[in-house]
């Protein structure tokens, strides 16, 4: 085992975001500019329930997932959007509303309705809807916006298909950008190898993105073009209807892949389950939110929880947060963006910036200790074990890294009770490397 030297990180080869200012620490109470967000304990999860609030702590410090997403909160009920009039509506196809159905048929029965009931509400809800305006305003309407960019109305369509698959070399290759690249400044051997022709200045009227992101042409027309046409971001305009494909499926189709010419063939239907997805905080970033930044507020049953009750509730929830906790705050003191290391077995990942920009570095795995490196460890290892761990991080190229977290002798239980004995604990790393005899072999030769 040796001392931890932190690596430099290896950067991902392609790059979908641009990079946001983290959150900023509250010097004082009189800052206007600080916004106080706000979670919700609800069975035993923090979750951040308001959209605007869900973007700005993911995008701003990379905080939580999308409890429908592997990461990023990017859950949409559909890729397809029309408009009828002046609503944006999502395009569903026919088993993916029969899907939404069955969930609101269970819900109804878990709530101890008779199948009569339940039955009847189902039939009101499937009735399709008819909204008070001619198709033929809304394709004048769209006509003359086509005029006014200076194209035909084929060029300018109502439905907005967004493919967030696309691999398109002028989207991905941003690597090396300041505007898309934290650490472009510190290697400037690098060089930027964004597509010329792309313009990435240019905004794509259809996705609401650069046209370097998208792959859409920069022509003219879109330099001139007004404000995109883009699904609304009220949950409730968006997923109060919805517009059903009464296509037959072929079995293999679903809602992202329903073409586009078959859209003219919906019939627009109350969305009988709608869903939004919501951040899912861990309790390390939760608490690292209130304490250390100043900037989340966490309800229970309706009311606002103080630092010493939120710390108490996550003590009696998780009984080792004190110390997974010191480990986190001590990551993030240092830069970098701790995320759950479960998937490799591991406490954390750490990564630099945030997982868009960069792979994880190190596989974490956090113990206690006290000053003499003795005690009760939070888990127990065996040679098999840690030669174990140590194989599977090496094969994701990554290295393993045991964080001691160590106590002082005097400490009571009394002191564990309140967040500042945070600042009694000492952290220190310990790398682990695995001893290869055919690379010492070889190395041996070489010299």
């Amino acid at each position: 085992m040796t001392e931890a030297v932190f690596q430099a990180p290896k950067r991902r080869a392609k790059v979908y975001e641009s990079f946001e200012a983290p959150l900023p620490v509250l010097l004082s109470a009189q800052d206007e500019d600080h916004i106080i967000y706000r979670a919700e304990i609800i069975s035993h999860q923090v979750l951040v329930t308001d959209p605007a609030h869900t973007l700005t702590l993911y995008e701003r410090g990379y905080f939580g997932k999308g409890v429908f997403s592997r990461s990023r909160p990017e859950h949409v009920i559909s890729r397809q959007w029309k408009y009828i009039g002046d609503r944006c509506l999502p395009v569903i196809s026919s088993s993916e509303y029969q899907k939404r159905l069955r969930w609101a048929r269970a819900a109804l029965r878990m709530q101890g309705l008779e199948d009569e009931s339940v039955n009847h509400a189902l039939q009101i809800l499937t009735k399709p809807v008819e909204f008070d305006i001619k198709e033929e305003e809304s394709r004048e309407r769209v006509k003359s916006q086509a005029e006014r960019v200076g194209g035909s109305s084929d060029d300018v369509s109502c439905e907005t298909d967004v493919n967030l698959d696309q691999t398109d070399p002028a989207r991905s290759q941003r690597q090396g950008n300041p505007a898309y690249d934290p650490l472009a400044d510190l290697h400037p051997e690098e060089p930027e190898r964004l597509d010329p022709l792309s313009r990435p200045s240019v905004k794509c009227r259809r996705h609401d993105d650069w046209v370097a992101h998208c792959g859409c042409r920069a022509d003219e027309p879109q330099r001139r073009s007004p404000e995109p046409i883009v699904p609304s971001t009220d949950p409730s305009d968006a997923c109060e209807y919805v517009l059903v494909s009464e296509e037959e499926d072929d079995g293999d189709s679903t809602e992202d892949n329903v073409a586009m010419e078959q859209l003219g063939k919906c019939v627009c239907r109350i969305n009988p389950f709608p869903m939004m997805e919501y951040l899912q905080l861990s309790y390390e970033e939760a608490f690292f939110l209130v304490y250390a930044l100043g900037c989340l507020s966490i309800y229970y049953s309706g009311e606002a929880l103080s630092v010493a009750q939120v710390w108490t509730m996550f003590r009696s929830l998780q009984p080792n947060f004190s110390t997974s906790y010191a480990a986190y705050h001590y990551f993030r003191s240092k830069g970098w963006v701790p995320k759950s290391g479960i998937k490799y077995g591991t406490d954390l990942m750490l990564y630099r910036k945030g997982p868009p920009f960069y792979h994880a570095s190190y596989s974490v795995v956090v113990e206690r200790s006290d000053v003499c490196f003795r005690g009760a460890s939070l888990r127990t290892f065996s040679w098999r074990t840690l030669a174990a761990l140590s194989r599977t991080t090496g094969n994701v190229s990554k290295e393993l890294m045991l964080c001691y977290v160590i106590t002082p002798s005097d400490l009571t239980e009394d002191m564990l009770s309140s967040p500042e004995c945070v600042k009694r604990f000492t952290v220190q790393e310990v790398l682990v490397s695995r001893w290869v005899s055919s690379r010492e072999r070889t190395e041996q030769e070489d010299v």
